[in-house]
């Protein structure tokens, strides 16, 4: 009963929608973009290379960024995040990660990350690293 818990936490963080769409995200333009059928396969797949990275993108990214109906924008969905970085910047996607932002969850659930690892997640998810 006790493994469920987690579960049933990272599934709430990704189910709900408040107006920020797996397919873009930032409202207007961006939120109609949506990602391709080899995008979609791509985020259910990838991993970062570097494994305490991987480690930590399983157990606290993985579930919303990889799931088309999540209110998240999937990894690797380029123009998704493109559209984010244009707004909010490096420096802003941190800043959201770090207190949360619409369903996502302060730290994105990764506590023990650091700002090095959310950075490179985010790096990653992108699609501008590997």
């Amino acid at each position: 009963m006790r493994g469920i818990l987690p579960v049933l936490l990272l599934l709430s963080a990704c189910g709900s929608n408040t107006g920020d769409n797996s397919s873009g995200g930032t409202g207007g333009e961006a939120a109609d973009l949506a990602p391709s059928a080899e995008q979609i396969d791509f985020a259910r797949t990838a991993v970062p290379a570097d494994s305490k990275l991987a480690a930590k993108y399983e157990r606290s990214c993985r579930t919303c960024h990889s799931a088309i109906d999540a209110a998240a924008p999937l990894t690797g969905h380029k123009e998704a995040w493109a559209a984010r970085s244009s707004e909010r910047g490096q420096a802003g996607l941190l800043a959201q990660t770090k207190s949360g932002f619409n369903a996502m969850p302060a730290m994105g659930l990764c506590n023990d990350c650091s700002d090095e690892d959310l950075s490179a997640m985010i790096e990653f998810m992108s699609g501008r690293t590997e």
